[in-house]
């Protein structure tokens, strides 16, 4: 299967899960899950279809295969609390408890992250905008030298007219 099938295939198992049909989402991704060495999330979004269905133990297995070196924060937090809720209805309550703590740590960890790359877009912003009012600033004063300039010689020019005045007396 092309490259391009399984992102159509993935995008249609998405759309289902979107609108509330996990049995035509779960035969899709099983379908993904089948092929040669799916990713990971793919496989994560299956053992969701599963469960969703209500086949707990099914859904275990298939979370089990899943290899979460690959995921990123958001990624693992998901693992996790699925992990969890699938435990959780097998009546594996002390595994589940775990897999939640794991959840609101990977959860603590990922809102720590958001708060400081949002600090950083924050300071930038902060920085463009200094900029910006020194560019401003800068300008002014630009377009403010040929005014003195111009306030300059007037002033001379007035100073030599009552000058030539009082030497004409």
């Amino acid at each position: 299967m092309k490259g391009e099938d399984k992102d159509f295939l993935e995008l249609l198992g998405y759309l289902y899960l979107q609108y509330g049909k996990n049995d035509a989402a779960r035969i899709i991704y099983q379908t993904l899950c089948e092929l040669d060495n799916p990713v990971p999330i793919i496989r994560l979004t299956y053992a969701y279809c599963v469960a969703a269905g209500g086949s707990y133990s099914v859904a275990l297995h298939e979370i089990e295969k899943v290899n979460v070196v690959e995921f990123n924060l958001q990624e693992l937090s998901g693992y996790h609390l699925l992990r969890g809720n699938i435990l959780w209805h097998l009546r594996r309550r002390r595994e589940a408890r775990k897999e939640l703590q794991l959840f609101l740590e990977a959860e603590n960890q990922r809102v720590d992250a958001s708060k400081k790359s949002r600090a950083i877009v924050t300071s930038a912003r902060i920085v463009a905008k200094a900029e910006i009012v020194a560019k401003d600033d800068a300008e002014k004063a630009v377009k403010a030298q040929p005014q003195e300039g111009l306030w300059k010689k007037f002033l001379r020019f007035i100073a030599r007219k009552e000058l030539n005045r009082e030497l004409s007396r």
